[in-house]
C-alpha cells in the first residue's frame, strides 16, 4: 500500500513543481516585456521607422510661418493678404532672417485646405540682385477667405527641387500675419495694447493716434517690406526692414515710423513694459 502512495506523492510534486516552473517562466517573460517595451520606441524613431516630432521654426521676418528647404539652406515664408487675395512667398538664408534671392521664375505653392495650387512668380525686390528674387506672388481666389492656412511651398535652385511644410498659426490680422480664429479675441486684446495708456504710452499719445486700433487705421493696406537701406533711410525700430511713412504711431509723444502694423503691437508693448527698449525717432535711421 505504501508503493502506490510513495508513486502518487511523487507525482504531485513533479506536477507542482512543473506548474512553479510554468509560472515562474510567464512571470520572467512579462518582465523582460515590461522593461524592453519602453526602449523600442526610441531605437524606432532613431532609425526613421518612428514619426518624430514637429519642430516649430516660428515666423519670419515678416511675421508669416516658414518651410524649412534642405537642412535649414534656404527658408520660405508664407504672408498672405486676404483683401487683395493674394500670396506672398520670400525666400530666406539659413538664419529665417536675411533675404536669399535664387535664380528662378516660379516655385509651386500647394495648399492643403482646401486643396489647390498656385505658381508663384518671381517678382524681385529692390535689394536683390539682376536674374535673381527673394520674393514670389501668386493671387488666387481662396486667398480671400480669413482661415489659417497649412500646405507645401517647392521649388528648384541651381537645380536640386527643395520642398517643405509650412502651418499658420491663428491669424493676427489680414496682411500676411497670424490672426486669432475668433475677431472679438483679437479686437478685445487690440484695444488692450492700444487704447489704454501704460508706462511712457500715454492717453495723449492715444489721442494722437486717432483714438483707432492699427487695424482699423490701416485697414486694406498692403505694406511692401524693403531691406535695401540707404544712409539716411529710416528703420522699423522692430525689424532691419526700412520703414514706410504711412505706417507711423506715437509713443511718448513722438512720432514712430514702421515697416507694418504688427510691429506696432510689440514696440508699444515695449513702450509698456520694457520703455528702456524704447529709443528716440533719430535713432533709427540707416547711419
Amino acid at each position: 500500500m505504501l508503493l502506490p502512495r510513495k508513486g502518487l506523492s511523487m507525482r504531485k510534486t513533479q506536477c507542482i513543481g512543473f506548474a512553479i516552473l510554468v509560472a515562474g517562466l510567464a512571470i520572467f517573460a512579462g518582465c523582460r516585456q515590461e522593461t524592453s517595451s519602453p526602449t523600442l520606441e526610441p531605437n524606432i524613431a532613431a532609425k526613421g521607422g518612428g514619426k518624430e516630432p514637429e519642430h516649430s521654426h516660428g515666423a519670419g521676418p515678416h511675421g508669416g510661418p516658414l518651410a524649412e528647404w534642405g537642412a535649414e539652406a534656404y527658408h520660405a515664408e508664407f504672408t498672405v493678404a486676404h483683401a487683395k487675395q493674394e500670396v506672398t512667398v520670400f525666400i530666406l538664408g539659413g538664419d529665417a532672417k536675411t533675404s536669399a534671392p535664387i535664380t528662378a521664375d516660379k516655385i509651386l505653392l500647394t495648399i492643403k485646405r482646401p486643396k489647390f495650387q498656385v505658381e508663384l512668380s518671381a517678382t524681385p525686390q529692390d535689394s536683390d540682385p539682376k536674374g535673381k528674387a527673394s520674393r514670389f506672388v501668386g493671387k488666387h481666389a481662396n486667398f480671400g477667405k480669413e482661415q489659417p492656412f497649412a500646405g507645401t511651398i517647392s521649388g528648384e535652385v541651381n537645380g536640386k527641387p527643395y520642398a517643405g511644410d509650412f502651418k499658420e498659426a491663428a491669424h493676427e490680422h489680414d496682411k500676411g500675419q497670424a490672426k486669432p480664429q475668433s475677431r472679438g479675441d483679437a479686437e478685445s486684446r487690440e484695444a488692450k495694447v492700444f487704447l489704454t495708456p501704460g508706462g511712457i504710452y500715454t492717453q495723449a499719445d492715444i489721442e494722437k493716434n486717432g483714438g483707432v486700433v492699427p487695424s482699423v487705421k490701416f485697414k486694406d493696406i498692403y505694406w511692401s517690406h524693403d531691406d535695401n537701406l540707404k544712409a539716411g533711410d529710416r528703420v522699423c525700430p522692430v525689424t532691419d526692414n526700412k520703414a514706410d511713412p504711412q505706417c507711423y504711431w506715437w509713443v511718448n509723444g513722438q512720432k514712430y515710423e514702421f515697416c507694418c502694423p504688427p510691429c506696432l503691437e510689440k514696440f508699444v508693448r515695449w513702450a509698456k513694459d520694457a520703455p528702456e527698449k524704447v529709443k528716440t525717432p533719430d535713432a533709427y535711421v540707416k547711419r
